[in-house]
């Protein structure tokens, strides 16, 4: 086996990382370290070489300019020089740092708290501004005057500081502060800064909230954040009043240390479905709380709550309205709470099918509010009723993942390497052939596939869906990917499908995944029904592990015609059987605004093989 690359180093549990040594003159600036680490997270040596290389890259590119700035002063960087450092390396002071002891023969200094990594940024700004560069010792004599700088900055955040602190010190000079050791009588002629706008006493977190969005829609240099996202939009207003109603209509500069804290812990108990309004008609805070573990909201949306809450504590510390850190408080990680709701779903009922393919997808009138269309509005929900298939594996499906298997049309629900772009997602040992079920086939589906590959489109549905990328840059695992945009369509309100036509409503259970659930029972009425489908094969179609050793480690599993002798025992409704065809039902009645719609989405995201 060919040798590691120097950069590349492999620990005792079997994660790579990657390490490259300081130039000797660059070490003043990492205190005295001689190399850096990273981890790469990956237990893959063809992954891990990948990612090091792109750390090679920008570690040597970084580390040549640098050098070349120092070289410019040997007797110390200015402040200019030392930004233009801060600029040239912006991620060393910021990702997490597993770098060598400056001495191998001496233990490493211990890992620092957050606190602790930001009392010793402070103390580095003020050096800056009293000594003119970074990584100078205060003199003795300025000590007293540092103190002081510290206690008063202290409202305002670590990066704010270089702006602030000048500031500080003009004030300090103009009233004639005394030293911190001073005498009592001293300290309480001291006069404290203004700490906020007075225009903003009464503001709530929704006021806050408020002048975020007026402040991320006026930067235009962003493509980003709520005020670009109707859905996150919409979302983050909603949890503005809920944050409003936690801290009980509150103004934000009155909150205390506990207030904040009570807020942070009745989130954990809010009611799911439960409604937040504030001024002229607040709701009290009682209203949105329970006791009741299954009345609760589940924990996803509580840890998204939360982390939204922070982000709004630390821009009121922005403006200056607090004080106080969510890093002061003791908010535990929210646990997994399963919930009926959340462990059960809903399956579609009989109306609920027959008022879905009656729609407005599928029949009456286009609507005029729709200025676009697209091929998935019509596809989606007929695939999953007929496959049981996730709203993801549907919705990533490329034209190659149609194929003729012994003599039938199926798809192959199937996964693309980590690395692709864009690249498909499916749960472990998940992948599979699920036959198409003749009625789709009657429908016109491979003609519409057919028209696909001519156009030489990759994804089968791709028109109108965007793909989500993860979180993380480091997860490799995305579990929303291409559904997200499809669910938009389907779930959300006021405008999405299943509300408008009133099938779905908050948390009811019900979304265009239960197609999934609702393939399940109707596939087990058959069984109790006495008709000849074995539970096995309705594991194969939707992608279920087998539950017995047998069948996970000798069954061959369901054959193609067994699978598909299943599906023609799926009641076919009335709407569906009223259906014509794709071109009579779907195109010719959107006409322009189906074809005006997919041709601006495939200019904005040209997607071809």
């Amino acid at each position: 086996m060919k040798p590691s690359p120097s950069y590349l180093t492999l620990n005792r549990h079997g994660t790579f990382y990657f390490r490259i040594v300081i130039p000797s003159s660059l070490r003043m600036l990492f205190s005295g370290q001689r190399e850096i680490r990273r981890t790469l997270k990956t237990d893959s040596r063809r992954l891990a070489q990948k990612r090091a290389r792109q750390f090679v890259a920008r570690f040597e590119s970084a580390f040549d300019k640098v050098v070349s700035v120092i070289e410019r002063d040997e007797l110390g960087l200015s402040e200019a020089d030392y930004k233009e450092i801060l600029e040239l390396l912006p991620a060393m002071e910021r990702l997490p740092d597993f770098s060598s002891p400056k001495d191998d023969s001496k233990p490493a200094d211990p890992i620092l708290s957050n606190e602790e990594l930001e009392t010793r940024q402070r103390r580095r700004e003020v050096a800056r501004l009293l000594t003119g560069a970074y990584g100078r010792q205060i003199p003795h004599e300025h000590e007293a005057l540092a103190k002081q700088l510290l206690e008063l900055s202290q409202p305002y955040l670590a990066t704010e500081l270089r702006a602030v602190l000048p500031k500080l010190r003009d004030e300090l000079v103009l009233r004639k502060l005394a030293p911190v050791g001073g005498h009592a009588d001293a300290e309480e002629k001291r006069q404290p800064l203004p700490s906020h706008d007075p225009a903003m006493a009464d503001w709530t977190l929704y006021k806050v909230w408020e002048h975020q969005l007026a402040r991320d829609r006026a930067d235009t240099s962003s493509r980003g954040g709520q005020a670009n996202h109707g859905g996150t939009l919409e979302e983050r207003e909603r949890r503005a009043r809920v944050m409003t109603v936690l801290t009980q209509h509150k103004p934000v500069c009155k909150l205390s240390k506990q207030d904040w804290q009570a807020a942070y812990d009745a989130a954990r108990r809010m009611k799911a479905g439960a409604t937040a309004t504030i001024a002229p008609s607040p709701t009290p805070l009682d209203q949105l709380l329970t006791e009741d573990p299954e009345q609760m909201t589940g924990h996803e949306r509580v840890s998204a709550l939360i982390g939204s809450m922070k982000q709004l504590q630390q821009y009121a510390r922005f403006l200056d309205l607090t004080t106080i850190k969510a890093d002061d408080l003791i908010i535990k990680p929210v646990e997994e709470r399963k919930t009926k709701r959340s462990r059960d779903g809903t399956a579609f009922t009989d109306a609920d099918i027959e008022a879905i393919f009656s729609g407005y997808i599928y029949n009456g009138p286009a609507p005029a509010e729709r200025t676009k269309a697209y091929p998935f509005w019509f596809w989606l929900p007929l695939v999953g009723y007929f496959t049981g298939a996730r709203t993801n594996e549907i919705a990533q499906l490329d034209t190659a993942d149609v194929k003729n298997v012994d003599g039938h049309p199926c798809f192959d629900f199937c996964a693309d390497d980590i690395e692709v772009p864009e690249a498909k997602r499916i749960k472990t040992d998940e992948a599979r052939l699920v036959p198409i079920h003749p009625r789709l086939l009657e429908l016109g589906f491979l003609e519409y596939v057919n028209g696909q590959r001519q156009a030489k489109q990759k994804k089968l549905f791709g028109d109108g869906l965007t793909y989500l990328p993860p979180r993380d840059d480091e997860t490799e695992h995305n579990k929303e990917g291409w559904a997200k945009s499809a669910g938009k369509f389907f779930n959300e309100k006021p405008r999405g499908y299943l509300v408008t036509i009133g099938v779905h409503a908050p948390h009811d259970g019900k979304s265009i995944y239960s197609f999934r659930h609702t393939l399940e029972t109707n596939l087990a009425n058959a069984q109790r029904d006495g008709m000849p489908v074995h539970q096995s094969t309705v594991d194969a179609i939707t992608g279920h592990a087998p539950v017995t050793v047998a069948g996970r480690h000798y069954d061959m599993g369901a054959t193609i015609q067994q699978m598909l002798a299943a599906l023609t025992l799926l009641p076919i409704p009335s709407a569906i059987q009223r259906l014509t065809s794709y071109q009579v039902d779907f195109v010719d009645r959107f006409g322009s605004v189906l074809t005006n719609g997919i041709a601006s989405h495939r200019r904005k995201h040209p997607r071809t093989v």
